[in-house]
């Protein structure tokens, strides 16, 4: 496979600044794509609300590698793509897709990315964020309740049988695969910096 773009791949804890950190790498080179590993939960539609629920949406197993890889390599190779449009209040996938398309510089970022060797073989640069659990909660907190219909009951629920120990278990030993380790606490501004020069020194290496 020839590779006519670059992948780089943000991973770290749930609300840790994942997002948040691409949106403003985006912003800084312009012409980049972006594509997030929660898109690409399993099919769960077969399932009662109630089971659904019931799922472990902290787990490796729950999403769609399989598909993720296809599409990454795709948009590696200058194609574009249809990503799945995940629907947090259903725990479904939407009927509509969203249409990404290739750049020279592309950005996965998920909880879980560096877990899977298939999807880091594929990455320029592994960059994973770190942020105390404390602030990581309050976002997610503040996140699922505005944005995603959840009650705060639930939120906490979730978090302390399936967020937290999936955190530890899976999440945090991937620090160890990480080419660098970037503060998701400090300021936003000074870790996008060193985000930036890392890749910048990547790419002038490829060249």
């Amino acid at each position: 496979m020839i590779m006519k773009n670059q992948l780089v791949g943000l991973c770290g804890g749930t609300a840790a600044g994942k997002t948040t950190i691409v949106s403003k790498l985006i912003e800084h080179y312009g012409s980049a794509s972006t594509i997030q590993l929660d898109s690409y939960y399993k099919d769960f539609s077969s399932l009662s609300f109630d089971n659904r629920k019931k799922v472990n949406f902290d787990h490796p197993n729950s999403f769609n590698t399989k598909m993720l890889k296809k599409h990454l390599s795709l948009l590696l190779e200058g194609n574009k793509i249809e990503s799945p449009i995940y629907n947090y209040k259903t725990h479904c996938r939407e009927n509509i897709f969203n249409i990404i398309y290739p750049n020279k510089l592309i950005f996965l970022e998920g909880t879980l990315i560096f877990f899977y060797s298939e999807l880091t073989k594929l990455m320029m640069l592994k960059i994973f964020i770190e942020t105390p659990e404390d602030i990581r909660f309050k976002r997610r907190l503040k996140r699922d309740v505005e944005k995603r219909g959840r009650l705060p009951m639930e939120v906490r629920k979730q978090y302390n049988e399936s967020v937290k120990p999936m955190h530890m278990q899976y999440i945090e030993p991937l620090k160890s695969v990480a080419d660098i380790i970037i503060s998701g606490s400090s300021e936003i501004n000074t870790s996008v910096e060193k985000i930036i020069k890392k890749i910048d020194s990547i790419k002038i290496k490829k060249l």
